[in-house]
């Protein structure tokens, strides 16, 4: 009895795998093809959304530049508050805004150095509001002096500006005499001027009231006296010691026939008389026409 022993051999060359069908490499191509076109939607989304950002953006900008420039934004009202000389129409016009001007138009700088040209105006402060507002708050300058201008007279102030040119010399301002302003309302007096506002202004009271103007004789400044005579203070310095000076000599010395008190040396004051006086006590008579603080003669010309 014999035995068959049935051997199968393998092809060469092949494994049990080869014997599937490639769908290993499909399913492949397959994840790799849905993922690229789940990044292409990604992308076109992100796209998309920017998109629609900007648009929205430009939209909004678009409609808040045309509600700015509405009438809502307008100016409607402008309002000038402090003033007591400069007039409103002056100062209004000075700061080139307009009612129905946009807001964001207006310059509140420009028109703040505008209104500072205005002759009386000193400082100014321009405020805008969003209700549609323009204020001009201002603080004017004060006039302490009056000076020849022209036919007429100019108000100034304490920094030499001329305020206001009038016809007649006003009330109530002590005459600067020797100098003569332009004319023109705005524009600065003579420089010379300086020295004798300041004199005005630091006058004492009890020699204010003796006081009738103040000169300018050459480049001294002269204080013209309501008695008679004049005190020549010289340049505009040291005005403090120069009227106590004055002081001092109105109080002890005789003003009889009084021409120059000279205290250009505040130190050393100087009377000049327009007449001798009778001398006193033979060799302590004083020297003709001068006398520096003398004490008072028994008696004086009934005729100066």
């Amino acid at each position: 009895m014999s035995t068959r022993t049935t051997t199968r051999t393998r092809a060469a060359g092949r494994s049990p795998s080869s014997a599937r069908p490639s769908n290993a490499s499909a399913d492949g191509r397959d994840r790799f093809e849905a993922r690229r076109l789940a990044v292409e939607r990604r992308e076109g989304l992100r796209r998309l959304r920017l998109v629609l950002g900007l648009a929205a953006v430009t939209s909004l900008a678009v409609g808040v530049i045309a509600f700015v420039n509405s009438s809502w934004f307008d100016v409607d009202e402008i309002v000038v508050v402090g003033n007591q000389r400069a007039e409103v129409d002056a100062i209004v016009d000075a700061s080139g805004i307009r009612p129905g001007q946009g807001l964001l138009e207006v310059d509140l700088d420009g028109a703040t150095a505008a209104v500072e040209l205005v002759p009386w105006v000193g400082t100014v402060t321009v405020e805008r509001s969003w209700m549609g507002g323009i204020e001009i708050t201002v603080t004017e300058r004060p006039a302490t002096a009056v000076i020849p201008a022209g036919s007429g007279f100019a108000l100034v102030d304490d920094h030499g500006r001329q305020l206001e040119i009038v016809d007649s010399r006003p009330d109530g301002y002590l005459p600067l005499r020797g100098i003569e302003g332009s004319g023109v309302a705005g524009e600065p007096a003579p420089d010379a001027v300086l020295p004798m506002v300041a004199l005005a202004q630091g006058l004492p009271p009890e020699l204010a009231e003796r006081v009738a103007a103040i000169a300018l004789v050459g480049d001294d400044i002269h204080v013209e006296l309501t008695d008679g005579g004049r005190a020549n203070l010289g340049a505009g310095d040291e005005l403090g010691a120069k009227l106590q000076a004055v002081e001092t000599v109105l109080a002890r010395v005789d003003l009889t026939c009084l021409d120059t008190i000279d205290v250009r040396v505040p130190a050393s004051p100087v009377i000049t008389r327009t007449t001798e006086l009778p001398p006193i006590g033979g060799e302590n008579a004083a020297a003709p026409g001068a006398n520096a603080l003398a004490e008072e003669p028994d008696s004086v010309p009934a005729d100066c």
